[in-house]
């Protein structure tokens, strides 16, 4: 075999390696470099619409907490504002209500205002901007940190409404967590009251974060709190017992939300807290 021969052969012997290995020479993609694209796709994302369902139920002694929920979300980025509606089922201390749900976020003069509305009854809550909510940040994976790093690549695609996702799972911190969802969402929208912020902060909590594969944009955040919940509880010698906490945020669509803004009824109805 000739030198150019033996060259060409050993072009093709390599070029097949890299096709059979799907690594190296293929770029074979990693948390990281979907993490990364995922960071400057959202960058460019004017909106997105959320599906939000909840599962939870605490026991303590002989009462219990049980709150299921389901709400449809949308937030826009300029400016900031978010708005969520669905229903929510709570059953505290033997007492059980079937809810329709409806909160605004938005700014206003220079604060951060929620109303929050339950079967026709408003409150309204002003706070500092940036104090959490449901209005999300497109900065949504930034709070992750040095977790990111950490996340592994399930070796399967899996498919979510017809359209193939990469699915990653690892562990990030209450404070990323709440950072990424807002403390809100974390509480049950308000429903249920969990040790203080300092001691949940510093959990490290079961994320499954599923991408889609063609915009490389997040399509489902899974999120189950139970046995961390647990051990927490057990540490601090408090006798709760949480059977489930799971959330689950499915992003359905993006740059498709018009401006938020709060009906004057719903205005004139809420009361200040």
């Amino acid at each position: 075999m000739g030198k150019q021969s033996s060259r060409g052969f050993a072009a093709l012997l390599t070029a097949g390696l890299c096709i059979s290995l799907l690594a190296g020479c293929s770029g074979k993609e990693t948390p990281k470099k979907i993490m990364d694209r995922i960071e400057k796709n959202l960058a460019e994302v004017t909106s997105f619409s959320n599906h939000v369902e909840m599962d939870i139920k605490m026991e303590e002694l002989v009462h219990y907490t049980k709150v299921t929920m389901d709400m449809e979300m949308k937030n826009t980025m300029e400016p900031k504002a978010g708005h969520a509606k669905g229903t929510a089922e709570v059953s505290m201390r033997g007492v059980s209500l079937n809810s329709q749900m409806e909160i605004y976020q938005v700014e206003e003069d220079g604060a951060q205002v929620t109303y929050s509305g339950m079967d026709g009854t408003w409150l309204k809550e002003t706070a500092d901007v940036g104090s959490g909510g449901i209005a999300l940040d497109k900065n949504l994976f930034a709070e992750m940190g040095e977790s990111a790093d950490e996340f592994q690549l399930a070796d399967e695609m899996i498919e979510l409404d017809g359209k193939s996702c990469y699915e990653m799972y690892g562990d990030v911190t209450g404070k990323e967590l709440m950072g990424i969802l807002g403390s809100q969402m974390l509480h049950g929208f308000g429903l249920v009251e969990l040790p203080d912020d300092n001691a949940v902060s510093q959990l490290e909590i079961p994320v499954i974060l599923d991408v889609y594969e063609e915009e490389m944009l997040p399509a489902r955040i899974h999120v189950d709190m139970t046995d961390v919940l647990n051990d927490l509880y057990d540490g601090l010698g408090e006798s709760a017992d949480v059977t489930h906490y799971v959330i689950q945020l499915s992003f359905t669509e993006y740059n498709t939300v018009e401006e938020i803004q709060v009906p004057e009824e719903v205005r004139a109805m809420a009361v200040q807290m």
